[in-house]
C-alpha cells in the first residue's frame, strides 16, 4: 500500500520538476518558469532527484520502469539547463 504512495509521489515530483521547464517554452508559461528559477536554479533538479528516489522504492513492474525512465530524463534535462545557466552565459 505504501509503495503506491511512493509511485504517486514520484509522478507528482516528475510533473513539478518538468512542467515549469516545459511551460517556459510557451508564451503563457514564462512567468512560471521565471518564478521557479528565481526561487532556485536547482529546484527542478532537486525535485527530479526526489522523484527518482521515490520511483526506485515504488511499485514494481512497468510502472516502476516508466517512472524511473521519466525521472532520469527529467534529471538530465535539469542538469543540462543548470550547466547552461552556470557556464553558458558567462561574459567573455
Amino acid at each position: 500500500m505504501v509503495k503506491k504512495y511512493y509511485s504517486f509521489l514520484s509522478g507528482a515530483f516528475f510533473i513539478f520538476a518538468v512542467f515549469p521547464l516545459i511551460a517556459g517554452l510557451t508564451k503563457w508559461g514564462n512567468e512560471l518558469y521565471v518564478a521557479v528559477i528565481n526561487r532556485s536554479i536547482f529546484l527542478p533538479l532537486i525535485l527530479g532527484i526526489l522523484g527518482l528516489i521515490f520511483a526506485l522504492i515504488g511499485i514494481k513492474g512497468k510502472v516502476k520502469v516508466s517512472l524511473v525512465i521519466m525521472n532520469v530524463l527529467g534529471v538530465f534535462l535539469s542538469i543540462f539547463l543548470v550547466f547552461i545557466g552556470m557556464y553558458g552565459f558567462q561574459q567573455a
